[in-house]
């Protein structure tokens, strides 16, 4: 999974001590769920580049199954998350290159 986000007015607006346990919670979170088997492999800025997205901020994101990318994705929601940052999200398994080109090549078939 990976997410992509950019703050909203609501968390620059928020005091300190809000912010602090919003983010405190995320790291809890994080904790919680490296325990079931949902990974973060990391976080960062987003880099100018073409066609980048327009969110400032991303993370990648490792789990064992649909439904446990789907409890993290219940658990950012339930924290408020959404409520402090504009988020956008991609979830789907992790195949080889080759696979995925494959199935690229055949929908331009399908469209015949």
């Amino acid at each position: 999974m990976i997410e992509t986000w950019t703050p909203r007015p609501a968390f620059h607006a928020a005091d300190e001590q809000t912010r602090n346990d919003l983010l405190a919670g995320a790291q809890e979170a994080m904790r919680q769920l490296a325990e079931i088997g949902v990974v973060t492999l990391g976080w960062g800025r987003v880099e100018p580049a073409a066609n980048s997205t327009s969110h400032e901020w991303f993370a990648v994101w490792q789990a064992p199954s649909k439904e446990l990318a789907d409890k993290l994705l219940e658990g950012v929601e339930d924290c408020g998350w959404y409520t402090y940052f504009e988020q956008s999200n991609a979830v789907g398994e992790l195949r080889p290159a080759e696979a995925v080109i494959a199935e690229h090549l055949a929908l331009g078939a399908d469209a015949r």
